[in-house]
């Protein structure tokens, strides 16, 4: 996930908010990496091996759900209008990324 995919999904041509747009994204993954209580964000191997290289180390990728999930989270920073549409696309994001959250306890 990068500035470019973030600009995609916001139809944002335009280069002035590239600095917040990347603050934004950092801040989207801070926030999942918190909510699904890991270090890293879960990788696995993509749908379509062709795209991956020739090398022998498979090529690792974001989930579809965490990418989306990022998307969101980044949308509530950047595009969202009011609060409730803030906290709307919050609680689809999270929900995106409930499966992959560990240690939940009871």
């Amino acid at each position: 996930m990068n500035l470019a995919d973030i600009k995609r999904d916001l139809r944002v041509t335009h280069s002035d908010d590239d600095e917040l747009l990347q603050i934004y994204l950092d801040a989207a993954k801070d926030q999942a990496l918190r909510f699904i209580d890991r270090t890293e964000l879960p990788m696995v191997e993509p749908a379509d091996p062709e795209s991956s290289s020739s090398s022998s180390e498979p090529v690792l990728e974001l989930p579809g759900s965490i990418r989306a999930a990022l998307l969101l989270l980044v949308r509530a920073m950047y595009d969202a209008a009011d609060a409730k549409e803030i906290e709307a696309t919050r609680q689809a994001a999270e929900t995106m990324l409930m499966p992959y959250r560990i240690n939940l306890g009871v």
